[in-house]
This record gives C-alpha cells, sequence and structure tokens, in this order.
C-alpha cells in the first residue's frame, strides 16, 4: 500500500471515529504529501543529531489530526483544546498508552520544509524535534475557513510503553 492511500485511509478512519471533534475540518488536497514532506525533514534533522528516524503512529496521528482540526477552526496555535483538554489527555483519548510525549503545533507555514525550519530555530521545539527517548510520531494538518486559509500543523512525539 503506497503512503499516498495509507494516509488517506487514516485521514478518513480518523474523521469517521472522531466525528464530534472533527466536524467541519477542511484537509488540505495535499494533505499527504505535507505529513510526508515534514516526516522526511524532522528525520533529516535528526539523522543530522545521530538519532534514529521517527516511525509513524496511528494513534499519535488520530490525536494530532484532530487537534490540528480543533485549532484551524479556532484559528489558533494553543496547546490546550477547545474543550480544555491537554496532549496528555487527547492522546489517552486515542488509546496511546506513552512513557514521553511532546508536541509542536504551528500555523501559516506553507510547507512541511518551513514548519520543521521554523521549529529547528526554535529552542524548544527544536528539543522536541531532537528528544532521543521518543521514537513516534503523528502528524495532523489542517486547514481554517475563509477568509484566513492557513495551514495549522501539530506534530505528536512519542514513546510508547
Amino acid at each position: 500500500m503506497s503512503f499516498q492511500s495509507t494516509f488517506a485511509a487514516l485521514v478518513a478512519a480518523v474523521l469517521l471515529s472522531s466525528a464530534p471533534a472533527l466536524a467541519g475540518c477542511i484537509l488540505p488536497s495535499n494533505a499527504d504529501a505535507l505529513q510526508q514532506e515534514v516526516l522526511s525533514h524532522l528525520n533529516a534533522e535528526r539523522k543530522a543529531h545521530g538519532l534514529p528516524a521517527f516511525k509513524l503512529s496511528t494513534k499519535l496521528d488520530k490525536a494530532a489530526q484532530g487537534h490540528a482540526c480543533d485549532n484551524a477552526r479556532r484559528r489558533s496555535i494553543s496547546h490546550d483544546s477547545s474543550d480544555g483538554g491537554t496532549l496528555k489527555t487527547r492522546l489517552r483519548k486515542a488509546g496511546y498508552k506513552f512513557r514521553a510525549a511532546a508536541e509542536n503545533t504551528g500555523r501559516g507555514f506553507g510547507t512541511g520544509a518551513r514548519a520543521v525550519e521554523w521549529w529547528m530555530n526554535s529552542p524548544k521545539h527544536r528539543s522536541n524535534i531532537l528528544l532521543g527517548k521518543v521514537r513516534e510520531v503523528g502528524i495532523g494538518i489542517a486547514l481554517s475557513d475563509a477568509p484566513d486559509n492557513k495551514l495549522h500543523w501539530v506534530i505528536n512525539f512519542g514513546a510508547s510503553k
């Protein structure tokens, strides 16, 4: 199965399984390519720093996509959900049992490369990307509605139990 069809199936599953949380979520038409671009750049940074590559996690993707949709609806880059949830509560809701977890959010980056570049120039975001104890990642991307039309990015990093 190709990455594109896998990502499309994952997004469909997330949308169906999280209906109220993702209702009205607008996915960019190139969401699968953007996700792959982010993953490629994250892994290039990790490799350059002697760290293992991230593996995509369905459960982390579910949490990240839900939060990207929530942030896009609110035109926000918050780490708190509109219902007051935190990264920990979102991961638990997605069924991800973790030993360690971190999150990067962003808004407005036109490409995955630009998002990763910005995060790498921010000390806290950079430390999340280069956190040695996390090995899995979920990448959520959503588009806010007109007239804003900005991409909202959420990356969830994790180490499962």
